[in-house]
């Protein structure tokens, strides 16, 4: 593995809590993949201005960077500035570049970038103070980065790196209580309190009526269809380290104690469809309990590395 550095950047407390067990419990971030070498969860002035002082600041070569992204793929939710209305949107994370080109600013670019030439200064001085780190790789975890193309380009030249990746869908971080004991497994289903819940069976949901599931991966859902919390169960402390050696990290460990961490992709958008991978491997993912849903992509799987789309230079 390659060591990085991870800055998340306006995710709140929350999130904040879940990227760092993360990155305690299993320090990895597939598909390169990377560990982390320094992690940073930051939620005072969450701009672009403010990411690229604290990328220029880093010792680092390679980055994990996290910030919430737009449902179209089209940019983050970070203002430029702090006192600019626009955000790190592509088309002008597209202008930018061509500022920094040389073309030259007028009163469409002071309108339409929010931007006063003290503040296009401030954002193109740092432009250049990153470029100058000659980054190697940039991995943002910011939901449906990686659905357009020419964003992601824009946005890898705006930062000077060799790759930068993304994911075209939806991206969480999150931790919940595991319990290993075949008991609390066929009663986990009590723990389903608080709105909409999808449950993933593994081995395969459609393993026969009398099989029961040897760990279920439980998620409370918002109304978005997002996960918004949940809980882990198996039949033992062996089928559940197997199954995070499988699915989640290969070498990973189960936590000597408290909740676990867990992260992936999640399908909110995009046509459900089943996928070649679905049917050769066990993995629940490809319908939760019921089959009617088709959302849960694991980090170990070759699903997750289908859904990193990458620019390069």
């Amino acid at each position: 593995m390659m060591s990085a550095h991870v800055i998340a950047l306006g995710l709140g407390s929350g999130l904040n809590q879940s990227v760092r067990a993360w990155f305690q419990q299993f320090n990895y971030l597939p598909p390169l993949p990377l560990t982390a070498a320094q992690v940073d969860t930051v939620d005072k002035d969450p701009t672009l201005e403010h990411l690229l002082t604290l990328v220029a600041a880093s010792p680092h070569q390679r980055f994990i960077l996290m910030a919430h992204g737009h449902e179209d793929g089209s940019g983050l939710f970070l203002k430029l500035t702090a006192g600019s209305p626009m955000q790190a949107e592509h088309r002008f994370i597209g202008r930018l570049n061509e500022l920094a080109d040389g073309q030259t600013f007028n009163d469409f670019d002071k309108k339409h970038l929010g931007l006063d030439k003290a503040g296009l200064g401030r954002i193109l001085g740092l432009m250049q103070k990153v470029r100058a780190k000659k980054i190697d790789c940039i991995e943002f975890r910011a939901c449906n980065l990686g659905r357009n193309t020419l964003g992601l380009d824009r946005f890898r030249r705006f930062f000077g790196a060799r790759l930068l990746g993304a994911p075209d869908l939806h991206t969480f971080f999150g931790h919940g209580p595991v319990v290993t004991d075949p008991k609390l497994l066929d009663t986990h289903q009590k723990g389903h309190v608080g709105g909409e819940w999808q449950t993933y069976e593994f081995p395969h949901w459609l393993r026969p009526s009398d099989v029961k599931p040897e760990l279920v991966c439980c998620f409370r859902v918002n109304s978005h269809h997002k996960p918004d919390g949940g809980h882990i169960a198996a039949d033992s402390p062996g089928r559940l380290e197997a199954w995070i050696k499988k699915f989640v990290m290969p070498g990973g460990k189960p936590p000597a104690k408290g909740d676990m961490a867990l992260h992936g992709i999640w399908n909110t958008t995009k046509q459900i469809i089943l996928e070649p991978e679905d049917i050769n491997e066990p993995l629940g993912g490809w319908g939760s309990a019921g089959g009617t849903d088709k959302r849960l992509i694991l980090p170990a799987t070759e699903n997750y590395r289908k859904h990193i789309i990458y620019s390069r230079g």
